[in-house]
């Protein structure tokens, strides 16, 4: 039996509407191997509308997640 894995999830700005609740930080689980995709995945957020850190280091969909990571989302910056 494969025991999930815990990540820690912040939501920033516009993000904060994909929060599975009122509450922008949260715990999310995950099976072993889950990708940075598999989470955006469930939390409905499409491709390219974000920005991501992981443990404070930029992500791409491919990223491997470990226990105990914590994930950070917030929307595109533009302007100049």
């Amino acid at each position: 039996m494969t025991e999930n894995m815990r990540i820690n999830v912040k939501l920033y700005g516009g993000m904060k509407r994909h929060a599975p609740g009122k509450n922008n930080e949260f715990e999310m689980r995950l099976k072993p191997g889950d990708t940075l995709a598999d989470a955006m995945n469930r939390l409905s957020v499409s491709e390219g509308h974000y920005v991501s850190l992981i443990n404070g280091k930029r992500a791409i969909p491919s990223t491997v997640f470990k226990n105990g990571d914590t994930l950070v989302l917030f929307p595109p910056v533009s302007g100049g």
